[in-house]
Order: structure tokens, then C-alpha cells, then sequence
């Protein structure tokens, strides 16, 4: 039997350990990378979500400014005032707010100086908002006034601004002919329309002492929009009425201009001293005393300021030809039979601007834009006029008959009384020709938002 010997298939040991070995490295080695990717993706998601907060709050924080600021009435003659102006409406707004301590909202160097506004975010972990704002000028400039608002949200910064502009003048001026805080009543053939936009036949009344704000009946006519702000109040319109713009019952409520008859006094030169009825009569800066009740027949002429006191029954019959302005004391007690005023005939009314070059009128040519302004007063307009060159403001209005013309500016009704426009009355509303800031009438500056303004 042949012997010799036998080679082993498994003599070549260790191969198998080195193979074992170089997989488990390699799976060691994806392991280390898998876990450095998911500690990176991990960061990157934290770093991307503290990004988010961060510009979540700064949403936030323009938000709450807006919120307080879109048309907030302003004042200051320079830019540290108006700051201040409105450092006190933040502290008083946020009085009671629980993320910010409101008094230690502040006016400085720099304009309103906010504390941070803490606001929890994901995890139990807390963002803050840094707001800060800003008037390059004082309220008559028109100024800039610009938000900045920064959010923090752990090691994340992001920051955007917006800008607001102080514009002057009231709401009811630019977007009315005739804005009335008591009901408007139309009937028979009257008609409001815009002397170069139909918008300028729009009225407004922000009475909610009768159910029907506005009322159209017989074949009125408007060529704007009508609209009424208070609570439950409504617009009726008779089937032959006609309303061209849009009906508005949930319009906002629009702030009414204050009056200043004060500014006019100064240019009185003596008092009335007719006989209470005049014929032909010429006057020029006249004040009427109480309780005269004048009337002016025939063809009166009056000049600069007709400053009338309360109480008096002031009627113009014949044809009235008035060059300046009227201006009425306004009564300690509301009582409109004895503060009136009627106009039965023919008026024809320029503004100051027209006044001769005669010193006794220096200063007064200056105010224009108004026409009358009679607080407490009724005026009632039962005739013609071509043009009545300013701004109509009495607290109860009534046109009637053929009363018709053009009005350069608009008719306020300042008390919740009645404003009517009855008969043919016809009144055509001129806005483009209207004075920017009528005399008398308190100024008004309010903020407004500035289209297309955000920036980071």
C-alpha cells in the first residue's frame, strides 16, 4: 500500500480573519460617517429651524407694529417729538401686554427704543423680538417713519424693515363729497355727482341713530359710493334711486375734522349796525352780534369775514354775493331755531384768494379752501349758486328746492342731527380744485403704510 502524504485545504489560516476584519472596519467606518452625517443633518435641521423662528419673529414683530401704527394719529413739530408721540401710544397700548414691559418703552437718540419682546418658541425655548422705530422730520415735513424689527432665536439673526409716511388731511376729505355724522336723506330729483370723477358724488354717514344711515327715495342720484359705518346701520335705496358706485355698510369709522373759528376773529373790523334788514348793503369784516336775526334783501355784497355770534337768524334773500368766508360762533347750547342760517336766493360765493389787494384783508387771503363753517348751526340752502369756492361745514344741512352748483372741496355735517337734499337740488362735487388744508379746520397727520416698502 503506497503512503505518502496528504496536502489540507485549510492550511492556508488567517485569510478569513483579514477578510472578517476588513468588513468589520468598513462597516465601522460607515458607521463614524453615519453618525457625522446624522450629526450634521442634525445641526443643519437645528440651524434651519432656528433660521425659520428667527424670521417668524421678525414677521411678528413688523406685524404688531403695523397693527398699532397703520393710521395712528400723530403729532410733533421735529422728529425726537413725534419719536416721543409715539413711544406714549406703545406704552399705552401694551400696557397689559405679558412680553413686554411697556414702560420701558422709550424715545431716544435714536427713536422709539423697544426692551425685547419674549415669545416661546419649540422646546421650551424662548425667541426674542428687538423692535426699533424711527421719523426722519416732524409732521409738517411729511416725514419717513421707518419700523425695524430683529428676530433672535438661539444662534439665528434675521432682520427687515418697513416704512411708514405721515400723511396730513382727513379721510372724509379725500374720499367723500358729502360725509355727514347724521343721516343722509336724498328725495325727489336730487342728485350728488363728481365734477371730474364720478367717485366724487360719494357720501358717507356714520350716524347710528336711525336704521337707514343713507336714504334714497324718489330719483336720486349718486355718481360715487355710498357708505355708513355704524353698527346695524343701513342704506335703503327706492326702486327708481340710483346708486353708480358701490353700497358700503361696514365702512370704517372715519375720524371728523375738529374746528377752529378762533383763527378768523382776529381780522373783524366792527360790529353790524344795520337795522336788521338790509337793502343793497355792502359790508366788509363784520361781526353780527347776538340775537340781530339780519336780513339781507335786494343785492348784499359782503367781504372777508362775516363772523356771526350766537344765538342769530341770519337769512340772505335776493342775491348774495359773498367774497370771503362766513364763520359762526358755536353756541354754549344746541338750539337751531335760534342758530340758523337760510339763503332763499341767488349765491354767488368766491374764496378769500379773490379779495381786492386792500391791507385790511393781509393775512386773511392766506386762508382759503373754506367757505362756512358753522358749528352749531343750521344752514339751509334753498336757491342757485354757481360756485362756492371752500369747503360747507355746519351741524345741520338742508338743501331744498333748486339749489344747485358746484362745491370746490366737499359738505360736512358735523352733529348727528340731519343732513337733507330734497326737490331738484343738484350739488356737483369739485375735488381736483379743492384746497389740501381748509382753513379752520383743525390739522390732522396720521400714519400710512408705504406699498412695497419691506426690505431685509
Amino acid at each position: 500500500m503506497y503512503a505518502g502524504r496528504i496536502d489540507e485545504p485549510g492550511r492556508r489560516t488567517g485569510s478569513a480573519l483579514v477578510i472578517t476584519l476588513m468588513f468589520v472596519a468598513l462597516f465601522a467606518s460607515m458607521a463614524v460617517a453615519l453618525a457625522v452625517a446624522s450629526d450634521a443633518n442634525l445641526a443643519i435641521s437645528r440651524n434651519y429651524r432656528e433660521i425659520n423662528q428667527a424670521y417668524n419673529l421678525v414677521e411678528s414683530g413688523l406685524l404688531l407694529a403695523q397693527c398699532e401704527m397703520g393710521n395712528l394719529k400723530v403729532t410733533g413739530d421735529n422728529a425726537a417729538a413725534l419719536n416721543a408721540t409715539l413711544a406714549s401710544h406703545f406704552q399705552v397700548a401694551w400696557a397689559n401686554a405679558a412680553m413686554i414691559d411697556a414702560q420701558a418703552i422709550s424715545a431716544g437718540n435714536v427713536g422709539v427704543v423697544f426692551p425685547a419682546i419674549i415669545v416661546p418658541g419649540p422646546d421650551d425655548r424662548m425667541g426674542n423680538i428687538m423692535l426699533r422705530i424711527a421719523a426722519d422730520g416732524g409732521v409738517e415735513a411729511e416725514p419717513t417713519v421707518t419700523v425695524t424689527s430683529e428676530g433672535r432665536f438661539g444662534e439665528a439673526r434675521r432682520a427687515a424693515t418697513y416704512d411708514f409716511q405721515v400723511r396730513s388731511g382727513y379721510r372724509i376729505f379725500s374720499d367723500y363729497g358729502i360725509a355727514s355724522r347724521s343721516p343722509i336723506v336724498m328725495d325727489g330729483g336730487a342728485t350728488i355727482d363728481g365734477a371730474n370723477d364720478p367717485s366724487e358724488g360719494s357720501i358717507y354717514s356714520s350716524s347710528g341713530s336711525a336704521p337707514q344711515a343713507i336714504y334714497m327715495d324718489g330719483t336720486t342720484h349718486i355718481t360715487g359710493n355710498a357708505a355708513v359705518s355704524a353698527e346695524g346701520a343701513g342704506i335703503f335705496q327706492g326702486s327708481d334711486a340710483n346708486i353708480d358706485g358701490e353700497q358700503v355698510t361696514d365702512a370704517p369709522e372715519f375720524e371728523f375734522p375738529t374746528i377752529n373759528t378762533a383763527e378768523f376773529e382776529q381780522y373783524v373790523e366792527c360790529a353790524y349796525s344795520g337795522s336788521g334788514t338790509e337793502e343793497d348793503g355792502t359790508f366788509a369784516n363784520i361781526r353780527i352780534l347776538p340775537n340781530t336775526n339780519p336780513t339781507f334783501n335786494g343785492n348784499t355784497n359782503l367781504y372777508g369775514v362775516i363772523y356771526i355770534e350766537s344765538p342769530n337768524k341770519v337769512t340772505f334773500n335776493g342775491n348774495a354775493n359773498i367774497c370771503g368766508v362766513i364763520v359762526c360762533q358755536e353756541p354754549t347750547l344746541e338750539n337751531y331755531k335760534k342758530n340758523s342760517l337760510t339763503f332763499n336766493g341767488n349765491l354767488t360765493a368766491a374764496g378769500v384768494e379773490y379779495l381786492p389787494n386792500d391791507a385790511r384783508y393781509n393775512g386773511l387771503r392766506e386762508k382759503t379752501g373754506t367757505f362756512l363753517l358753522a358749528p352749531g348751526f343750521g344752514a339751509s340752502f334753498n336757491g342757485n349758486f354757481t360756485t362756492i369756492n371752500g369747503y360747507v361745514a355746519a351741524s345741520k344741512l338742508a338743501f331744498s328746492g333748486t339749489a344747485s352748483g358746484t362745491v370746490c372741496g366737499g359738505i360736512v355735517n358735523l352733529a348727528d342731527t340731519n343732513f337733507s337734499l330734497l326737490g331738484g337740488a343738484h350739488l356737483t362735487i369739485d375735488k381736483k380744485n379743492a384746497e389740501k388744508h381748509p382753513a379752520g379746520f383743525n390739522r390732522r397727520y396720521s400714519l400710512i403704510c408705504v406699498a412695497g416698502s419691506y426690505r431685509e
